[in-house]
């Protein structure tokens, strides 16, 4: 839950510094960030068996699937895109079992009434049709993050530590992405100049909270708790954008909105009991 409260706000601002980075460069900023924080208790934990699939996790869901997430919110702002690329969670409820753990039926109950939530979401309020292209990308992002979140728990069911497990999804991804900008001919030579002393701190505080300190909650609920169960609980999240928009003044949900979170939190209610 505390994961899913630092989640909630941080696809708010990263769609400001959308404006000012591309995305590819934004999303390095914020793995390097989020990597750099983790390296020394990293190095204290060590490095155990299944870090091959931390790699492969953060290669996937965070270098692939957060720049997908990132474009969509671009797109049709983070109030849409992070109800809709919750659809992972009903992903992970039907692939959970390939990776050792089982799935009861409030489980598949839950991430029904999330899917429900994330459709009433996605269209908006005052009747507008949904935000195709958007959603679409968003949509790849859901595939995408299943595919990585299986990996981390089998890299977490291998003994891997989960502050070491989290490093290396941050680190792999920051490389990953620093290549494809070389590659690209991109530099981050314009930071300074696009970016004020304080607008630079804000970004590094939310990627830090985001990459650093929730990915490793995270993982050590994933670690504890299990795939299937942690990925619901942390599903409140696209609720919690919504409320956070509205506070902060980005947005105003409509009654349909409120609806879709009634649903969400109505899921949340089903699994814990």
């Amino acid at each position: 839950m505390i994961a899913a409260l630092i989640w909630a706000f941080s696809p708010i601002y990263y769609r400001v510094y959308l404006g000012k980075f591309e995305m590819l460069t934004l999303n390095f900023i914020r793995t390097s960030l989020g990597a750099s924080v983790l390296l020394l208790p990293a190095l204290y934990f060590g490095f155990q068996q299944g870090a091959v699939f931390a790699v492969l996790s953060g290669v996937i869901a965070l270098a692939v699937g957060d720049s997908l997430f990132l474009i969509s919110i671009r797109e049709v702002g983070a109030a849409v895109s992070t109800p809709v690329v919750y659809t992972y969670v009903l992903l992970i409820q039907l692939t959970a079992f390939s990776v050792g753990e089982s799935v009861v039926l409030a489980n598949i109950v839950s991430g029904t009434l999330i899917i429900l939530g994330v459709l009433l979401l996605s269209r908006g309020g005052g009747g507008r049709a949904p935000r195709v292209k958007g959603i679409i990308i968003a949509l790849g992002a859901s595939a995408v993050w299943t595919v990585g979140q299986d990996l981390l728990k089998v890299a977490s069911s291998a003994g891997l530590q989960f502050v070491t497990l989290a490093f290396l999804r941050d680190g792999s991804a920051a490389i990953a992405l620093g290549l494809t900008l070389l590659v690209r001919g991109r530099a981050l030579s314009s930071f300074r100049k696009k970016v004020t002393r304080r607008e630079g701190g804000y970004l590094a505080l939310i990627s830090i909270s985001d990459l650093a300190l929730g990915s490793a909650i995270y993982v050590y609920s994933v670690s504890t708790a299990g795939l299937a169960l942690t990925v619901i609980l942390t599903s409140v999240s696209p609720f919690l954008t919504q409320v956070f928009s509205k506070l902060l003044g980005k947005e105003t949900p409509s009654n349909r909105d409120i609806l879709a979170g009634f649903l969400i939190v109505l899921a949340l209610v089903i699994v814990t009991i």
